[in-house]
């Protein structure tokens, strides 16, 4: 293979992204559009997680058995369209639930598999920069999907058959937008690579992330399994820190299980609208971005990452509350919009101060290994946190959910300040 299709075929990221932001909020709505409550809504939203944290260690494993990248990461991107045509095919709760898990599964394929051939074709003093690309391009994808899914559903809404046959159709462009992204793999990547001995790379990825609501990264370099979590020999201080970043991630994922749900029911919201209400999230997120890393110099890691998580705490809180208020429709959007876009100004600093943290209190001699546990505890979280917001919104109503994910991040916050981590 020569040079040009070593690099070209990153550009993949840029319509995957475009598929996940079209499709990854719709999820939760079309279940809900389906007839689903919002305990089903929650299963579903940790459906994915729960599919994908087993399936990222099988997948890498398999990877690295027949030292082969390209196929694996065709399965991923293939598979998410493979999965979205699934969903929408359903027409029952129990089909979508299985489209869902078959999407985690068929996805994760790509995370440890596209990390390490970015890495294995490019020289180790070009890694910090294809990765920044591969953001910055999956970003600009997702946002373009989120605005493309908003201006689709306020069109068609209320034509091709009504808004469930318009969310339909919805899924299968953003499945042929995934079939799109293994073209260009299929044609560009290269089959063989240099092996890499992962366990010496110790890069956080501290670069900018969309957030997903749902545990499936698109870059995985280190994975382990949950027999490891426990038994990888790190200091205390970092043990501790797992266990933050697990409360945080169940927090945040609890709270985007119900959140359009809620948006929907006590808001009056449409579904563009709502993907409206994403778009301010991640294009604060991308816009802050350049500053954060400043932030994070200045004023430490630790004290950032609490700041970030208290500062969603409080946002998640202001929605439960703008609710209870009379303020008329267009400027509670308003407000909704702002309050948003804010969550993703947070969510710039949870992601580059909790990567900076990480590799400040890992081991130098075992860093690999635990920005594998790192991710793996995020995934775990990502399990819980559906579950726990759907049910509490589900039995118990929207207030227990709101207090339910609003606990989860305070709890990781004040045991992270409670342990006096501030920084490494």
């Amino acid at each position: 293979m020569g040079r040009a299709n070593k690099s070209t075929w990153v550009y993949a990221y840029l319509p995957q992204g475009i598929s996940g932001g079209a499709t990854s909020t719709l999820i939760l709505l079309f279940a809900y559009a389906l007839g689903g409550n919002l305990v089903n809504v929650g299963i579903i939203a940790a459906a994915t997680s729960i599919a994908s944290v087993p399936a990222f260690m099988l997948w890498g494993g398999l990877s690295d058995r027949f030292e082969l990248r390209k196929p694996f990461l065709l399965i991923g991107f293939v598979g998410s369209g493979v999965a979205l045509v699934a969903m929408a095919a359903s027409r029952t709760m129990s089909e979508f639930y299985i489209a869902n898990l078959l999407a985690g599964c068929l996805g994760a394929a790509s995370g440890p598999a596209g990390t390490v051939l970015l890495m294995e074709t490019s020289d180790r003093k070009d890694w910090p920069g294809r990765l920044a690309f591969v953001s910055r391009i999956t970003a600009a994808g997702w946002t373009l999907g989120l605005a493309f899914a908003a201006s689709w559903l306020a069109v068609n809404g209320g034509f091709m058959g009504g808004p469930l046959s318009s969310m339909r159709a919805l899924f299968l462009v953003g499945a042929g937008m995934s079939f799109f992204a293994g073209l260009i793999v299929l044609i560009a990547a290269p089959m063989t690579s240099r092996h890499l001995d992962r366990t010496s790379v110790t890069v956080a990825d501290s670069n900018l992330r969309v957030e997903r609501g749902r545990y499936l990264p698109l870059r995985v370099m280190n994975f382990v399994g949950p027999q490891d979590v426990g038994h990888l020999r790190m200091p205390k201080s970092f043990r501790v820190f797992l266990a933050c970043v697990f409360l945080w991630f169940a927090g945040f994922t609890a709270f985007y299980s119900f959140f359009p749900i809620f948006l929907t029911q006590v808001y009056g919201l449409g579904s563009s609208q709502i993907f409206a209400i994403y778009i301010a999230s991640q294009v604060a997120s991308i816009a802050v971005y350049p500053r954060v890393a400043d932030w994070v110099s200045a004023r430490g890691s630790g004290t950032m990452q609490v700041y970030g998580s208290l500062g969603r705490s409080v946002l998640f809180g202001s929605f439960f509350i703008l609710g209870l208020t009379g303020i008329h429709d267009l400027a509670r959007l308003g407000l909704v919009v702002g309050l948003h876009a804010g969550v993703g100004v947070c969510w710039a600093v949870i992601n580059v101060a909790g990567s900076t943290l990480a590799s400040r209190l890992a081991p130098k001699a075992r860093r690999a290994r635990a920005f594998g546990a790192f991710n793996a505890v995020q995934g775990f979280g990502s399990i819980l946190g559906p579950l726990a917001g759907g049910f509490a919104a589900g039995f118990l109503g929207y207030g227990w959910a709101f207090a339910t994910s609003v606990g989860l991040v305070v709890a990781g916050s004040a045991v992270l300040w409670a342990a006096r981590i501030r920084d490494a």
